[in-house]
Parts: structure tokens; C-alpha cells; sequence
């Protein structure tokens, strides 16, 4: 098998193979979540979402889907992952809703 994979036709179809697939699906780059933001970036983000979508996450979390009620404040912020968990955590607490 290994001898197969020196052969220059094999080593040049697995190249070839993987420039191909770099170039179709990118570098990654612009794939993950965006920058940590400063607690205020935060905070400005999360006074902009509004009283109907708030209702919405509301409802996420009191019918124990937190991950539903994450994606909902990050769909309508922009916040990344952490953010938005934190976000969403530090509304549980406050509201004095458990964690799921």
C-alpha cells in the first residue's frame, strides 16, 4: 500500500485532491465565531434586540431548550458562541431561571 502512494500519478491525484477541496470549501477562515467582545460591545448588543424576539428566547428557555434560545440572541445580535451563552446565563440568573 505504501509503495502505491509513491507512485508520482498517486502523489499528484492527492495534490491535486486536496488543492481542489481547499479551494471549493476556503481556508476556514470566517467559519468560526466572531472576536470575544468587551463586556459593553456586549451589553450595546444585546439592548438592541427586541421585546418580540426576547418573548421568543423566553420561551426557548422556559421550555428547556437554552441551546434554541442561544442561537435565537445570536441570530439576532451577531454575538459568538460564548456571548451569547453568557447573555443568555446571565438572563436565566436573573430571572431566577435554572440552568438546563
Amino acid at each position: 500500500m505504501i509503495d502505491k502512494l509513491s507512485d508520482p500519478v498517486i502523489l499528484f491525484a492527492l495534490v491535486f485532491a486536496f488543492v481542489l477541496g481547499f479551494l471549493v470549501r476556503g481556508n476556514g477562515r470566517g467559519t468560526v465565531s466572531p472576536a470575544l467582545m468587551s463586556r459593553e460591545e456586549v451589553d450595546a448588543a444585546v439592548k438592541q434586540v427586541t421585546i418580540s424576539r426576547w418573548m421568543d428566547i423566553d420561551a426557548e428557555i422556559a421550555a428547556g431548550r437554552k441551546l434554541a434560545a442561544i442561537k435565537l440572541l445570536r441570530d439576532a445580535t451577531g454575538l459568538g458562541l460564548k456571548n451569547s451563552k453568557e447573555a443568555i446565563e446571565a438572563r436565566m440568573a436573573a430571572r431566577g431561571m435554572t440552568r438546563h
